[in-house]
C-alpha cells in the first residue's frame, strides 16, 4: 500500500487542530497550566497567536513540499516531530505536575501519523534515512527550546517568589 507523505502531513495538520481544541477544552486548559506552573502573565491571546503561527509554518511547509518535493520532505517532517515530540512532553507534564496535562488526549494522534510517516514514507523509501534524521533532530531542538522556555521562566519566577 502506498500513501502520499502530503496526505500524511496533512493528517498531522488535522491531528494539531484536534490537539489545540483539547488544549483549550478540556480540564482548566492548557492556559491555566501554564500560568499555574510556569508564566503567570500567560493568556489566550498568546495562545492563539503562538498556534496560528504555527499552523501557517506548518500549511507553507507543506505546500511547499507538494510544490517541489524532494528535500522539501525536512520542512513538514520537522515540524512533525515537533508535534511527536510536544506530546511526549505532554506526558512528562502529567506525571511532574500530578495533573491531566492538556493535550495528552490527543497526543497519540500523533503518534499514529508518525507511525504511518515511518511505514509508508521512510520504509517504502519515500523519504532518505537523513532527510528523516535531520528532521527528527530539528523536530526535537524546536520542543525542546520551546519547553525550555517555559521551565527557565518557572525557575526565573520561583528565584523571584524564594
Amino acid at each position: 500500500m502506498v500513501i502520499p507523505l502530503n496526505i500524511l502531513f496533512w493528517g498531522m495538520e488535522a491531528s494539531y487542530i484536534v490537539h489545540c481544541l483539547d488544549e483549550t477544552a478540556i480540564s482548566d486548559g492548557f492556559v491555566n497550566m501554564v500560568k499555574r506552573h510556569f508564566w503567570p502573565e500567560y493568556n489566550g491571546r498568546m495562545f492563539f497567536w503562538f498556534n496560528t503561527v504555527f499552523h501557517s509554518i506548518n500549511v507553507f511547509g507543506i505546500i511547499l513540499y507538494e510544490a517541489f518535493g524532494g528535500d522539501w520532505v525536512i520542512f513538514p517532517l520537522a515540524m512533525s516531530w515537533v508535534f511527536v515530540t510536544n506530546g511526549f512532553w505532554h506526558v512528562l507534564g502529567t506525571a511532574i505536575f500530578k495533573e491531566y496535562s492538556p493535550g495528552l488526549m490527543t497526543s497519540p494522534l500523533y503518534w499514529i501519523v508518525m507511525y504511518f510517516i515511518i511505514r509508508y514514507g521512510l520504509l517504502q523509501g519515500m523519504i532518505s534515512w537523513p532527510n528523516f534524521i535531520i528532521s527528527a533532530i530539528i523536530g526535537t531542538v524546536i520542543t525542546s527550546l520551546m519547553i525550555g522556555s517555559l521551565f527557565a521562566r518557572r525557575r526565573k519566577l520561583n528565584k523571584r517568589k524564594g
